[in-house]
């Protein structure tokens, strides 16, 4: 029995884990609708539009002060983009270090048909309490998120 143990206890649990993992392998890649994107960074999907000719931010000062509230709206000049999903990052850039202070998400932003400002029934305002120098990422993706958009600009608080 004392030779069994071991056996159950260290060589088993692996053979299983390695099978298992396998198996789960195996039906995501025979799945044909799955797609690896493993890299998740780069200029690896070409569908994928950073400009300023898609994306425009209406409202946006370049310096607020420590009181004051960010607000804007953004207009979507693409019309691939009929319906989607719209997320507002916004970073804290003064350091070294690149730290998102805050993430806004508007999903179900349908607009193609009336032509509106987004976020659609909603109005996005933050105030950042500390000074110093912030990036926004502004983000659209289609309903498939197969494309996307998305427009970088920055800001200071003083």
């Amino acid at each position: 029995m004392a030779t069994k143990t071991p056996f159950v206890v260290y060589v088993l649990p692996i053979i299983l884990s390695v099978g298992l993992g396998a198996l789960v392998m195996a039906e995501a890649l025979n799945d044909s609708n799955r797609t690896l994107n493993m890299w998740q960074f780069g200029d690896i999907d070409t569908s994928s539009k950073t400009s300023t000719d898609t994306i425009q931010i209406i409202g946006l000062q370049s310096i607020y002060t420590v009181t004051e509230p960010i607000e804007f709206q953004i207009n979507l000049l693409d019309n691939a983009f009929d319906c989607g999903d719209l997320y507002i990052t916004i970073y804290d850039i003064s350091n070294s270090t690149k730290e998102v202070i805050t993430q806004s998400g508007f999903l179900n932003q349908c607009y193609a048909n009336d032509g509106s400002y987004l976020p659609k029934g909603e109005e996005y305002s933050e105030i950042l309490t500390e000074k110093g120098e912030y990036e926004i990422l502004i983000e659209m993706y289609n309903k498939t998120y197969k494309q996307s958009s998305s427009l970088i600009v920055k800001l200071a608080v003083k």
